[in-house]
């Protein structure tokens, strides 16, 4: 486990203590924290990953999405604060395994591969908030939940597991299909998938687009993160400024210098 907490941002390093998993976070909590640990009787002490996941999290405004949305990550995201890849996805890895996280492969269009991490409380939640509008039976999605969310780790599956193991019929799968539950893949394996993605993704787009215009048009294709977190941010890019920021930092579209007067981002050399 890593412990360099220097990567960790003054925001949540003092919540860094007690472990509490979505579906234990009472009202009071914010962001997925207890707002005192002496609330919970937990002691088990977060990795450094999972903290980081809890505060990106928090970035991710459902609010102005209606609560059409959960909250979204972006798996580079992570990098972001947790500089040691090999660390992180290692520790994703076991919280997936464990099944405190669903990992999902995003439809970027552009052949470049993103993926979308949620937790699974949250994923159980939205798929029973956004299921009231769709055309499937309450049979099928409990059933869903309970086999296929709560027994299946993997960010794909195959036919045959939904008929032999989890036994699905071919009628049910249609209707998953249907409500966006699973999308293509290749013929007899689907992805598992996030309802609503397509909204998520438009925004995105837009959102890294003007991020990215900022900076190009600042003196060198430079800006001093401080500086960059104070611009104006377009009402139409609902996602944050924020959240960009670790997003360009995660996926490596700018480098980041330290400098005297703080962190530099520099856009990359396409």
């Amino acid at each position: 486990m890593s412990r360099k907490r220097s990567h960790i941002p003054e925001i949540y390093k003092q919540r860094k203590r007690i472990f509490l998993g979505p579906a234990k976070v009472d009202s009071g909590a914010t962001n997925g924290f207890p707002k005192d640990e002496k609330d919970v009787e937990s002691d088990e002490i977060l990795s450094d990953t999972k903290a980081t996941l809890f505060f990106l999290r928090g970035l991710f405004p459902v609010e102005k999405f209606h609560h059409t949305l959960p909250a979204m990550i972006l798996k580079h995201q992570v990098y972001s604060i947790v500089k040691n890849r090999t660390v992180a996805d290692k520790q994703l890895n076991d919280l997936r395994t464990a099944g405190e996280i669903k990992l999902f492969k995003l439809p970027m269009g552009t052949g470049e591969e993103e993926y979308c991490v949620l937790f699974t409380e949250d994923y159980k939640s939205h798929i029973l908030r956004t299921s009231r509008s769709m055309a499937v039976s309450k049979t099928v999605i409990d059933k869903f939940i309970k086999k296929v969310v709560s027994q299946h780790s993997d960010v794909s599956i195959s036919k045959e597991t939904l008929l032999d193991e989890f036994r699905f019929k071919d009628e049910e799968i249609t209707q998953m299909v249907k409500a966006n539950l699973l999308t293509f893949r290749e013929v007899g394996s689907w992805w598992l998938s996030i309802p609503n993605t397509g909204v998520f993704m438009k925004s995105f787009i837009r959102g890294r687009k003007s991020v990215l215009t900022m900076i190009r048009k600042s003196k060198y294709r430079a800006i001093l993160k401080q500086e960059l977190e104070q611009r104006k941010w377009p009402k139409l890019a609902k996602l944050g400024l924020m959240f960009h920021i670790h997003d360009i930092i995660g996926s490596e579209l700018v480098e980041c210098v330290q400098t005297t007067s703080g962190e530099l981002l520099r856009l990359k050399d396409n």
